[in-house]
């Protein structure tokens, strides 16, 4: 893809930069003028390789940016205002990468390009989804239907996203806390603490020494200790990052029947909704039933619906295609499949889409009710190691010494 840089100013005066997507400096600058913009720079940014790996990690469009974009083209279209006149407004406001790809949406529609095309251009920000979504409704004239819709799964991921934040900040804090409190006991408090320790008694118990020996050893190896934690952190974020480490991450945490059962909840939840929302915007049940899969990130209720769609383009009711995937549970399969029959398919799926999201909610609440004492039990677990190995030498050798007085004090012959 052509980029260009552009540094040009505004009828007030205010520089604006950013990068256009066109195809020569002509129609940067011819760009620029119609939309009211004096250029003072067009550099053609380089085409190598490296080069265009760089932009596509810098050209960001964060997931609160797409969601205002949306929500605001959708506000535009429904409220009657010229879509020239909306972009010119959002582009004021606009930053980054968000900034660029209104510029080339503006460049496109005054070419007479279809309003989907953009948003095609740029997949590692727009999924298909969502591409088929603005695209089948631009092609039934339902656009403003369709971005209604989308705006709705957007602000519904971001809720769910919010939700499981918000849960994990109690643990995260509790086990951050923990851990700072033992790294600031072993590698400050034991190093003095252990002199007064090994001179109180010869011979120490089991848990002060284990408590003195993991002291010393940290102490002597710090560095060593530092750079394995470090280590330990970016070789965590690598494999949260990396798509394959994340896969194989979720297929073992499948494996454990809390997380299996919540993580197949979230996903039917998310799959039934954009199934309703891809039926809902004029697509054919083969067409959505294709991108609801593409949607989810569960491997196996991917797989599931691609072959759904599969057996009912052999021909096969969509009722008995949903009872041969094992996936699918046998209940909202027998569900799905009269409600077919009914006509009332849509409305089914917005009651079992919110089923399996309480469903997720209520498990993820659970758990963390759960998780809150299991973590103070940790937590108490080691102030109390802490304490016993600590505490323990010193009443020994007050008991020392309380006996050795008693003996020195008492006559010889009185029993």
């Amino acid at each position: 893809m052509i980029v260009y840089r552009f540094k040009a100013y505004d009828p007030k005066g205010k520089i604006h930069t950013g990068n256009l997507f066109l195809t020569s400096e002509e129609e940067v600058i011819s760009f620029l003028l119609r939309n009211n913009l004096t250029p003072i720079e067009v550099k053609l940014l380089p085409q190598s390789f490296f080069y265009q790996i760089l932009l596509k990690l810098f050209f960001k469009i964060t997931f609160k940016q797409k969601l205002f974009l949306i929500r605001s083209l959708y506000l535009i279209l429904k409220s009657g205002l010229s879509l020239d006149k909306g972009l010119e407004i959002l582009t004021k406001e606009a930053k980054g990468g968000l900034k660029d790809f209104l510029f080339y949406l503006s460049y496109n529609l005054q070419r007479g390009e279809p309003f989907y095309k953009t948003f095609a251009a740029f997949p590692q920000v727009f999924s298909e989804v969502e591409i088929e979504t603005i695209k089948a409704g631009e092609v039934a004239g339902n656009l403003i239907e369709n971005l209604e819709k989308l705006a709705e799964n957007l602000d519904r991921q971001r809720q769910i996203r919010n939700e499981i934040i918000s849960n994990i900040i109690y643990p995260a804090i509790v086990l951050l806390l923990a851990f700072g409190v033992i790294v600031l006991l072993i590698t400050f408090v034991m190093p003095k603490i252990s002199i007064l320790l090994t001179q109180l008694t010869e011979k120490q118990p089991f848990l002060t020494r284990i408590l003195i020996a993991v002291s010393q050893f940290v102490n002597q190896n710090l560095t060593v200790v530092t750079l394995v934690l470090i280590l330990f952190f970016f070789l965590l974020i690598f494999v949260l990052v990396l798509k394959q480490t994340r896969n194989l991450l979720i297929k073992i945490l499948m494996k454990m029947p809390i997380f299996s059962y919540l993580y197949l909840s979230l996903a039917l939840s998310q799959v039934l909704f954009v199934l309703r929302s891809l039926l809902g915007s004029g697509l054919s049940l083969t067409q959505a039933l294709r991108l609801a899969a593409n949607s989810t990130f569960h491997p196996q209720v991917k797989k599931a619906f691609f072959n759904v769609e599969a057996d009912i383009r052999t021909g096969k009711k969509f009722g008995d295609a949903l009872l041969a995937q094992e996936t699918i549970p046998v209940f909202l399969a027998n569900i799905l499949g009269i409600a077919n029959e009914t006509g009332g398919l849509e409305e089914t799926l917005a009651v079992m889409e919110n089923f399996y999201l309480e469903e997720f909610r209520t498990t993820i609440r659970n758990l963390l009710n759960l998780l809150q004492p299991v973590l103070l039990i940790f937590v108490g677990g080691i102030v109390g190691f802490v304490a016993i190995a600590i505490l323990v030498p010193i009443y020994q050798q007050i008991s020392t010494q309380l006996q050795f007085q008693e003996g020195r004090g008492r006559i010889p012959g009185q029993f």
